[in-house]
């Protein structure tokens, strides 16, 4: 099998998910090196990698590359398109250049060497269903950080848009599997959609303002958790059924 668009957009959201995973984690336990930032970097990415050379259908080597690349460039495309005239022309100066031209490099690397090895160590993907829980999962988490950061900064904090971009993250996530699974992913995508974002929401909200934050987590919060793990699962369904009737099930049968 060539090119596949899917497993760009699958890998997007893959190695985001391994790489902000391991970002949130090592900022946790007080990791601030810069350089050491890089590799634990590259190692998310690297997780993310392996993740999407076993859910394509075919050889996927170049694909989580450049979804590596492409998602430290949509980062920096909102940061360009957000700030300032006087801010945007200090961001492109080389020595802040420098650390996004890093962060990418370390992206792609991590990304196209856990393909690549995965690749080679596991073979085919396996037609259950039952592993894309997993894949969805760590996807969906990525779609939980890159839709909270862009909804977040392009509706201002406003709850509206930040769901709305969420909804969209999951649904993309669903698209992404349903048209590279071999076999129809619904159930997977459902649980994999809810544990995935919702997991993203419940670690972010003990890492900063619950247990580990020092804070207290009130019991409603845990009713707004649950909701948004339904919602993003309905959405990640919804997607991958999509995904599965144009894309999927032809290049199964064919």
């Amino acid at each position: 099998m060539g090119f596949s668009f899917a497993s760009v957009v699958l890998s997007y959201f893959l190695v985001a998910g391994g790489t902000f995973f391991s970002l949130l984690l090592a900022g946790r336990i007080g990791i601030h090196s810069e350089y050491i930032g890089y590799i634990i970097m590259a190692a998310g990415a690297f997780v993310g990698g392996v993740i999407a050379a076993r859910a394509s259908k075919g050889s996927t080597i170049v694909e989580p590359a450049i979804g590596a690349i492409a998602m430290v460039a949509s980062l920096v495309v909102l940061g360009l398109a957000v700030s300032s005239s006087e801010t945007r022309s200090t961001m492109l100066l080389p020595v802040n250049m420098k650390p996004l031209l890093l962060t990418a490099g370390a992206s792609a690397f991590g990304g196209i060497a856990g393909a690549s090895l995965s690749e080679k160590l596991f073979g085919e993907a396996t037609t259950s269903s039952v592993p894309w829980i997993l894949y969805i999962g760590l996807a969906a988490f990525g779609g939980g950080v890159m839709g909270s950061i862009f909804g977040g900064v392009l509706g201002k904090g406003a709850a509206g848009p930040l769901f709305g971009v969420l909804a969209l993250c999951a649904f993309l996530v669903g698209i992404s599997a349903g048209a590279s699974a071999r076999t129809r992913p619904l159930g997977a995508s459902f649980l994999g959609g809810a544990v995935g974002i919702g997991g993203f929401f419940f670690l972010a909200l003990f890492l900063f303002t619950g247990t580990f934050g020092g804070g207290e987590v009130k019991p409603e919060a845990y009713a707004g958790l649950a909701i948004i793990a339904v919602g993003a699962g309905i959405a990640t369904m919804i997607g991958a059924l999509i995904g599965w009737a144009t894309v999927g099930s032809k290049q199964t049968s064919a």
